[in-house]
């Protein structure tokens, strides 16, 4: 009589087998990475707060959202086709475009349920994830905090980044660099 302990065992065995049949790297699949994001899409700002895709202060009215997340970690990007001003409660100006003080951090990062265990010490200013869609240094542009994102408008586009730990984007970087030494 076999045991339902050998019989579960058959499968795990075969599934290495299976994997390098299909051309799939194994040792790659172990391997955690930090450096995985999702691209997600929505035609409306609407669908995309329905859908958690963005946050609730997002106002409606939005159209072609795409949005970039880190799969291991809080960092977003996102941009909404949207071309009134933003008024919501959530959104506070800074002093300084594009240089956010550690108290408007903590501020915001305080009032956002991802980020309010954290202190702003923690969190990077880096950001890692890409776009093509994505201009280079747009979160340099900020000009007002919405919670955990550092937000500005631009050619009436709504831009949103939202950073990750400093110990998550070094781990990326470091990724990066490791793969970069390979070869890869």
């Amino acid at each position: 009589m076999r045991s339902i302990k050998s019989t579960a065992v058959v499968p795990l065995l075969l599934l290495p087998v299976a994997l390098l049949l299909a051309g799939c790297d194994v040792g790659e699949m172990a391997a955690d990475s930090s450096d995985q994001s999702t691209e997600k899409s929505a035609k409306t700002s609407e669908k995309a707060v329905e859908k958690g895709l963005l946050p609730e202060w997002v106002p409606s009215g939005g159209t072609d959202v795409k949005l970039v997340q880190r799969n291991s970690g809080p960092e977003r990007i996102f941009i909404v086709d949207y071309p009134a001003e933003i008024d919501v409660p959530q959104c506070v100006p800074l002093d300084d475009s594009g240089e956010p003080t550690d108290q408007e951090l903590a501020r915001a990062y305080a009032s956002d349920s991802r980020t309010k265990n954290f202190d702003p010490s923690e969190m990077s200013t880096t950001r890692t994830l890409e776009a093509d869609w994505w201009p280079a240094g747009a979160e340099s542009r900020t000009t007002d905090l919405c919670g955990r994102f550092w937000v500005h408008q631009a050619d009436g586009r709504l831009y949103a980044f939202t950073p990750d730990t400093k110990v998550q984007v070094k781990s990326v970087l470091d990724e990066r660099a490791s793969q970069e030494k390979e070869g890869k």
